[in-house]
């Protein structure tokens, strides 16, 4: 008796629905003085992806395009601190679906860097890649701008290891 896996069009369909849930690639963290208004970061990859930052007097503003999807937050460095005067603000950008070679530029419309009072600059930039939690970082003690490259492995998706398996499956024969 040849017996074979066939996947139904019911099957099929529901193999389809089942997207695959994206998972976070990457973590940045910014560490900007207390003048984060000054603030800006322009990045793009490999595959044509992009995602740009800036703060305003009044929101914190985020764009992304292609594939790449950004999230961000906006907090003081330290928690405990009343102001952002002593130790600036902490910038956290989450990557998702950013796998690729990336190549990042910091600025500051001011022209000194992202250092002032009780923020020196050496950590500006820090991305981890959160498959192999490799990091990068960027310091940004003086001038308008800093440049980097930052490299995100990106994390197979459940669903799509799924069908990965249905197509193995669908392909085995056994034979008498």
């Amino acid at each position: 008796m040849d017996k074979r896996f066939v996947l139904s069009a019911a099957g099929f369909a529901g193999a389809a629905v089942a997207a695959p849930a994206l998972a976070q690639d990457a973590q940045l963290t910014l560490h900007l003085d207390y003048w984060a208004g000054e603030y800006g970061m322009n990045a793009s990859n490999d595959n044509g992806d992009a995602f740009s930052g800036l703060l305003s007097s009044s929101a914190l503003v985020l764009f992304s395009s292609g594939s790449v999807i950004a999230s961000a937050s906006l907090n003081l460095w330290n928690p405990l601190a009343s102001s952002p005067y002593t130790s600036g603000y902490r910038y956290d950008v989450g990557l998702t679906n950013a796998t690729g070679a990336w190549d990042i530029t910091l600025t500051d419309s001011y022209g000194d860097g992202w250092a002032w009072a009780g923020v020196s600059g050496a950590d500006a930039f820090v991305a981890t890649d959160l498959q192999n939690s490799e990091t990068y970082s960027i310091g940004f003690a003086s001038g308008s701008s800093a440049t980097g490259n930052f490299v995100v492995t990106g994390v197979p998706a459940p669903g799509a290891l799924a069908l990965l398996g249905l197509a193995g499956l669908a392909g085995r024969r056994k034979r008498a």
